[in-house]
């Protein structure tokens, strides 16, 4: 059974790590947890579900001060049965509602912290997201995401962006502009393709990295977008998180 530890655990290790984002708004009921969040250059886009501990937190708010909730996590006690993670909840004086507002943490040796919940009205809206069609759809391999990070290690003092197409049966993806008089190169991402995709969009090569390197300990799938957008969705065995990326604007 998924309990509030195992929530908290993944947070940070699939979202906050990930080092986009600093607020998080968290809707929870008895049976779900939806996880959303907007880095601040609107470049990357979460939409997640978690699995709820029944009964163990309940209501909407958002966390803020995130490296404080990593820090908790990262206490070796955490996963030790005799240290304790809960939620406070406190009644609201005009509607009666029993409100979430911090997680109360002792661990075994009863050291102990208080992270407080951002109230409801302070978290700021998230956006609504369309999906389109996606025109590829792929399960990356640790080769090619090593292969990528290898190539964009190499050119990222010249290039921070790369270009996506399916070309010869493969889908490549270019860092830097394919045939101009400047630094550049490539990758094999996937083979034996048979879809049509050349959108031409850019994106940025540290955001799609940054996720990708997640695929080593969940599990991991890419949809390509001509319409401008990429989206990995990784699944933790915990919960589902959906990043989406729009493509640059020039």
């Amino acid at each position: 059974m998924t309990t509030l530890k195992d929530i908290a655990q993944d947070l940070v290790k699939t979202v906050i790590n990930t080092d986009f984002f600093e607020k998080i708004k968290i809707d929870a009921t008895g049976s779900e947890i939806i996880v959303e969040a907007m880095d601040s250059d609107r470049e990357v886009i979460l939409k997640g579900t978690a699995t709820s501990p029944a009964g163990e937190i309940t209501g909407s708010f958002g966390l803020s001060n995130l490296n404080l909730l990593k820090h908790i996590v990262s206490d070796g006690e955490f996963t030790n049965i005799d240290s304790s993670l809960s939620v406070v909840y406190k009644k609201d004086t005009a509607s009666g509602e029993e409100i979430p507002t911090e997680l109360a943490y002792t661990n075994k040796s009863k050291s102990y912290i208080n992270y407080r919940f951002m109230p409801q009205a302070l978290v700021p809206a998230q956006p609504k997201f369309i999906e389109p069609t996606w025109d590829v759809v792929i399960t990356p391999t640790k080769s090619h995401v090593q292969q990528f990070g290898w190539a964009a290690s190499g050119l990222s003092q010249y290039e921070q962006y790369f270009i996506p197409r399916i070309k010869d049966g493969a889908l490549k993806f270019f860092i830097g502009d394919d045939n101009a008089a400047s630094q550049r190169g490539g990758v094999v991402f996937a083979t034996d393709r048979t879809e049509r995709f050349d959108g031409g969009h850019k994106w940025k090569i540290g955001h799609i990295m940054n996720v990708l390197k997640l695929a080593d300990s969940t599990d991991c799938t890419m949809a390509f977008s001509s319409k401008g957008a990429i989206q990995i969705t990784v699944k933790s065995g915990v919960g589902s998180y959906r990043y989406i990326f729009p493509a640059k604007v020039s």
